[in-house]
């Protein structure tokens, strides 16, 4: 008898009547700014709770997890950092960036009922007019790659730098918006406008995109650069060019680096292996028995490459001639290997990096590796670190995503303000600096970081799978590879999705001399080359 009444109690409990239906009343404010991020609330009716599985109680949800997106002609953009709030509503973060005008507001919730909301909020661009934040503060109306903070707060905080900009002034001559920096005006813009972000110059049909112009170099890359209307006219390998497997390398390798030096023409390693390809044919096996556990290369522009990695408990550097069987110069570090690069100095090939320790290291081979102590506590972890007009590193502390930049003059590093982004627990694993003003970070979570001028702002989720690897050339050019087997582009608005593999795949990293010949390796073998 008890038998059948405990039944019947979980009968009543599994069948109480369903939840109410989804249903989305507004959006406060109803304005965001094109120049900053926009914090926003989201009214509605959500539930906290929405299903209880009595057969797998491991199922059961009970923190909804909603997925918020605006749309406009066809665009979908993803908010970030959606979180529901007591009382049923949803708070949300409206990326910078996006087009003015009118945007309908689409919720999802996990059980995968949806709720749409037209004209629910209205992007306004601050190069035109003076936009308010809350708490008085100005939105700095010059472009958006290069205000001074672009934080809540309007820029007051101690680390951003620079006085606060309130945008283009009213002048006798008309100008067109520059909103991307490169010069060159978006037709319809037209105003008696003078100051940052204003030109006279007009020919940009993307303002988003600094590499879009006329009279930019087309690239093989699926964007009409030169603004002629035409897509990749003469400049791609083949027809219909694609993102494509390379089947040169086993199923039973592990590729964690890339590193090309010249068209066509790279070297890809991973644990104990090395393999290259000089003549643009196959990969070939150039060694497989290098310093266990790379994870790091660099590649000369002769093809000499070095290797890098280590065990938990000790780094290991090497170098390997083009068209060599092995790897000469072995040397040990103290940590295993997180950034490498080099130059071609009238002494010879020079390598530096970091550590994951956060050490610092030179290397004139075939002589020892000289490394720099290290003014971070012992909790920090290096993940990756990146070269360009400045060195940053980025990796974690305390569980915490953390980037750090590095002053070649008193050997030390500074810590970035990322943390001040409210971040999710986690690591950032790769970074990449297109220029002093401009660096991408990524990590767990399909966390993606951006740096424009000073401040450090957070782009929409492209996945929720860690985020492995980035390339960026410019700030609406980024390219990333994800541990869900995909590669995924940033065009300054939203996510594009290029390559994606269900084979169980984790693609590792993506580098390429151009955006015309971009490698991305990974798990299982995998090589997948732009464009074939």
């Amino acid at each position: 008898m008890s038998r059948f009444v405990l039944v019947a109690i979980f009968t009543v409990v599994a069948c109480s009547a369903s939840p109410p239906a989804l249903n989305v009343r507004g959006v406060e404010p109803r304005e965001a700014f094109q120049q900053a991020d926009t914090l926003i609330v989201i009214s509605g009716d959500f539930s906290p709770k929405v299903k209880v599985d009595f057969q797998q109680p491991q199922r059961s949800t009970r923190d909804a997890q909603f997925v918020a997106q605006l749309e406009q002609a066809g665009l979908v953009v993803g908010l970030f950092d959606v979180s529901l709030l007591e009382g049923g509503a949803l708070s949300a973060r409206v990326p910078a960036g996006l087009a003015v005008g009118a945007w309908a507001l689409r919720v999802t919730d996990p059980t995968q009922r949806q709720a749409r909301l037209d004209d629910a909020l209205v992007v306004i661009d601050c190069s035109s007019t003076t936009c308010l934040l809350s708490d008085g503060g100005v939105v700095d109306g010059g472009p958006p790659r290069g205000r001074d903070a672009g934080s809540a707060d309007g820029g007051v905080d101690p680390e951003d730098a620079g006085p606060l900009d309130a945008g283009p002034q009213p002048c006798g001559a008309t100008t067109l918006a520059d909103d991307d920096g490169d010069g060159f005006g978006r037709p319809g813009s037209e105003a008696m406008l003078c100051g940052s972000g204003r030109t006279t110059t007009p020919g940009d049909c993307d303002d988003v995109d600094p590499g879009v112009h006329v009279g930019a170099p087309e690239l093989c890359n699926r964007v009409d650069d030169d603004c002629d209307g035409l897509v990749d006219e003469n400049v791609c390998p083949v027809m219909n060019p694609n993102w494509i497997r390379r089947l040169d390398t086993a199923s039973d390798k592990e590729w964690l680096t890339v590193a090309p030096f010249g068209p066509g023409q790279l070297r890809i390693a991973g644990r104990d292996d090395v393999w290259g390809r000089a003549d643009g044919g196959y990969f070939e096996a150039a060694s497989t028995s290098c310093p266990n556990d790379i994870r790091k290369a660099w590649a000369a522009p002769s093809g000499q490459a070095f290797v890098a990695g280590g065990n938990p408990a000790l780094g290991r550097l090497s170098t390997h001639a083009l068209g060599a069987s092995g790897c000469l110069n072995t040397r040990m570090l103290s940590d295993p290997l997180a950034g490498l690069w080099g130059d071609d100095t009238d002494a010879g090939l020079v390598v530096s990096g970091v550590l994951r320790n956060s050490r610092h290291f030179q290397w004139t081979p075939p002589g020892q590796p000289i490394e720099s102590a290290t003014n971070l506590p012992s909790g920090v972890r290096l993940e990756d670190a990146h070269r360009g007009e400045l060195v940053m590193a980025v990796g974690s502390e305390g569980g915490e995503p953390r980037a750090w930049s590095w002053d070649a003059a008193t050997l030390a590093w500074t810590q970035e303000p990322v943390g001040r982004l409210g971040l999710p627990p986690g690591a950032l694993r790769a970074v990449w600096v297109v220029s002093r003003a401009s660096v991408f970070a990524v990590g767990d979570q399909g966390l993606v970081l951006e740096k424009a001028g000073a401040a450090w702002r957070r782009l929409p989720n492209p996945t929720t799978a860690t985020v492995t690897s980035v390339r960026a050339f410019n700030p609406a050019r980024v390219y990333v590879t994800t541990a869900d087997g995909s590669v995924r582009k940033w065009n300054g608005r939203v996510w594009q999705t290029l390559y994606a593999t269900d084979a169980g795949v984790s693609l590792n990293d993506l580098d390429g001399v151009s955006e015309s010949d971009l490698w991305a390796v990974g798990t299982r073998g995998w090589i997948v080359h732009w464009a074939e």
